[in-house]
């Protein structure tokens, strides 16, 4: 498929139930919107990007930009 990205997007969060490739599982105890307070999900990535390959992990570069943006926003 043409424009699939070819590595996890947001490697060093890997927040992939915020993410357009990724998913959010509920359990079965979930019927509605009303039940979703305090309820846990499981979440992962269609692209199997959250399977620990080496490829999706951060780079150097990557964890110093994070590390910065951390900085400025406190």
């Amino acid at each position: 498929m043409k424009g699939l990205p070819t590595r996890c997007i947001d490697p060093v969060m890997k927040c992939c139930q915020d993410c357009a490739w990724g998913y959010r599982k509920y359990g079965d105890d979930v019927e509605c919107s009303a039940d979703l307070a305090g309820c846990c999900f499981e979440s992962g990535c269609t692209l199997g990007f959250d399977k620990g390959r080496p490829e999706d992990e951060p780079t150097e570069k990557e964890l110093k930009e994070f590390e910065k943006w951390c900085e400025r926003t406190r």
